[in-house]
Formats: structure tokens, sequence, C-alpha cells
């Protein structure tokens, strides 16, 4: 096994992504949790604040 340092020193990702993932590329796989984080961000002054962040 590979300590951190050797880790961090290579060019190679330390994680490998199946390709087989990519068919639920295009899937909403949790529409209730979408729809509430939606609604919970549109009640939300999120979008002000990250504005004025990059805004200043």
């Amino acid at each position: 096994m590979k300590s951190i340092l050797e880790l961090n020193e290579t060019k190679v990702p330390a994680v490998k992504i199946d390709p087989a993932l990519n068919k639920y590329d295009k899937v909403v796989l949790f529409p209730e949790k979408l729809a509430k984080a939606n609604e919970m961000l549109k009640n939300s002054n999120f979008a002000e604040v990250i504005g004025k962040k990059h805004n200043s």
C-alpha cells in the first residue's frame, strides 16, 4: 500500500470509476430529494451570499 506522500507525487488517480456507471449520467435517481433540495435553495438566500462573494 502506498503512503499519502507517494500518492501525492503520482499523476495516476487513486480512484478508478467504473465506466458502467455512465448509464446513470442523465438519470435522476432520487426525484423526491432533488425536488426538496431545489425548494430549499429557492427559499434560502444562498445565491445572494455567493453572488456577494464573487462580486467583492
